[in-house]
Parts: structure tokens; C-alpha cells; sequence
């Protein structure tokens, strides 16, 4: 006897296989989608706007800090403020706005004073800087901090800097 070999119908191939993996087309879509998440992303933060505030923020402690300085010293000498002239008689502390630093048309604030008693470093450990001068390697940053600073006809301090996204930033006491 013959053995007959029967033959049943097989089902199509490519219902039983899965292809892994993804289209050219969907991947362009995650690409796009991811750009444009990304771009969203940047403009929310916005670095540059971010350093220029942080920037912004250390004027404003800087000269909260040379006010209170300032304030200690006039409180501890009669409201007197730091002068230059070495003459106690006469004071030449600005009246009007000028620029704090060594630099001929600006004022000397660290050495303003009495003899052994001045501003720098009694009353603050070093004259802060604007911080664009600060860190850029420039010889001579003390010629001009890049503040300014006065006392008005009633009494009152100012002190003002050129800032990035609030300009002038100015403190008065």
C-alpha cells in the first residue's frame, strides 16, 4: 500500500510575521515633534535672559551692599560720610552723580575715609565690580567700577548701575 501524503491549505505567511521596527514616516514625525519641544524649550528658558537677571541681581546686592556700607561708616562718624580731601573740615563726598572707582573723574570710594579707618576694607572686604568688568582679564578694573554714586540736598544716598533687563537699577537709602 501506497502511503497518499494529503496536503491541507497553509495560511498566508505574512499573517503570522511582525516586522519590528519603525517607518521613515514616523520617524520624521518624532523628529519633528522632538524639534519643536526642543524649540519651545529653549524660548521658555531663554539662557542669555537668564544670565542677564543673575547679572542684574548681583548689581542690585552690590549696591544694597556699598549703601549699608556707607551708612555704617556715616553712623559710626557723627553722619559724616567718607571723604577724600583728608580734611575733616570739609567733606567732598559727590553730590552729584559720579562713577566709583581710581579713575581721574571718579570717586575713590575704597580709600574714602579716615586715615586707617577708610571704606575698603573696614567696612566692605573689596569694592564690588560690575560684573560685565568682572572676570574679563582687563588690567585696571578698578579705574571705574561701573556704579555711581551721591547724596542728594536731603540727605539720601544714591547709587545706580547700567543694567541688562532693568535699566538703571538704583538703590536709594
Amino acid at each position: 500500500m501506497t502511503m497518499r501524503r494529503i496536503k491541507f491549505p497553509t495560511t498566508h505567511n505574512s499573517l503570522l510575521t511582525t516586522n519590528f521596527g519603525f517607518t521613515l514616516i514616523e520617524l520624521l514625525i518624532v523628529v519633528a515633534i522632538l524639534g519643536i519641544l526642543m524649540t519651545t524649550l529653549v524660548v521658555a528658558v531663554n539662557p542669555t535672559r537668564q544670565l542677564a537677571k543673575a547679572r542684574d541681581a548681583q548689581r542690585q546686592a552690590d549696591l544694597v551692599g556699598i549703601l549699608s556700607a556707607l551708612l555704617q561708616y556715616s553712623s559710626e562718624h557723627s553722619g559724616d560720610m567718607p571723604d577724600t580731601d583728608g580734611n575733616p573740615a570739609t567733606n567732598n563726598f559727590p553730590t552729584s552723580a559720579t562713577c566709583i572707582g581710581t579713575d581721574v573723574s571718579c570717586f575713590n570710594l575704597a580709600g574714602a575715609g579716615e586715615t586707617g579707618d577708610e571704606l575698603v576694607p573696614v567696612y566692605l572686604a573689596e569694592m564690588p565690580k560690575d560684573p560685565r568688568i568682572v572676570g574679563t582679564g582687563v588690567e585696571g578694573t578698578d579705574a571705574n567700577t561701573g556704579y555711581t554714586i551721591y547724596i542728594d540736598a536731603n540727605n539720601r544716598l544714591h547709587a545706580t548701575a547700567v543694567g541688562e533687563i532693568e535699566n538703571p537699577i538704583t538703590i536709594n537709602k
